[in-house]
């Protein structure tokens, strides 16, 4: 569904002025927004920005450099609207000292960002969690760069034997994507940094990737689990979403 920003900021009108292409639906009882983000074009205090919209700005976003204080504002804007939509405390989401979200009591969520692109996710959830990635295309280039990075020798393989409407640079952002969503919503069972050669891709549709564990991720998730993931592609990118069963206290990676 469409929405005006005027229609979706709590804050003020300038707030509402600095995103763009505004979008929110809702996924599986998730609500989620995507969004253009591009404050530092306007030459915005970031700082006030977020005392005007009681977003909590922590010692360590203070330190971070513009890039990154942006993206977390954007996140937590979002994110604060979700709050009063769902009826849901609009508590603080602050970052732990991996960097993800601590998520209030009765509260789950996921976000991601790409360029100035910004996705967030957020529902009442205590039983599932939600896993998100949004990443802007890849170039021929940059494929060559990363693919040995962020696939196994057979799923670069498997790319080139598949018949797919999707170039080798598309193929390798969705199924990084994917597995970054993925590592997000799987993050509180494993509590660690996963490789990218902890899944493999089997399969992708028109509208899923099927990824499968090559690894014990924790007690629960062990190698030959296999998880399906939903994408949304669009001329600048793609979309990943993933749900799954909550197995441990709340919390998520992310930023």
């Amino acid at each position: 569904m469409l929405i005006s920003a005027t229609d979706l900021f709590i804050g003020t009108e300038m707030t509402a002025q600095l995103f763009h292409n505004l979008q929110q639906w809702q996924w599986r009882g998730w609500h989620l927004c995507n969004a253009g983000f591009a404050p530092l074009l306007a030459r915005v205090d970031l700082h006030q920005l977020a005392a005007d919209n009681a977003i909590a700005w922590p010692a360590q976003i203070a330190q971070a450099v513009p890039k990154r204080q942006a993206e977390y504002l954007a996140a937590r804007l979002l994110l604060r609207r979700l709050q009063h939509q769902l009826g849901l405390t609009p508590a603080q989401i602050l970052p732990g000292a991996d960097r993800s979200p601590c998520w209030p009591a009765g509260q789950q969520g996921s976000v991601s960002h790409s360029g100035d692109l910004v996705l967030a996710g957020l529902g009442s959830h205590t039983g599932r969690r939600l896993g998100v990635d949004l990443e802007q295309w890849l170039t021929s280039a940059q494929y060559q760069e990363l693919a040995p990075a962020i696939l196994s020798a057979d799923e670069q393989q498997w790319c080139q034997r598949e018949n797919s409407n999707m170039t080798l640079a598309q193929q390798l952002t969705l199924i990084f994507a994917a597995k970054e969503a993925l590592y997000k919503a799987l993050y509180p069972d494993c509590r660690q940094i996963m490789e990218f050669s902890a899944a493999r891709v089997m399969a992708i549709t028109a509208s899923q990737i099927l990824l499968q564990l090559t690894q014990d991720w924790s007690a629960d998730w062990c190698a030959g689990n296999e998880i399906w993931l939903e994408y949304q592609t669009s001329p600048h990118g793609v979309q990943v979403l993933t749900e799954v069963s909550s197995r441990t206290a709340a919390s998520g990676a992310g930023v």
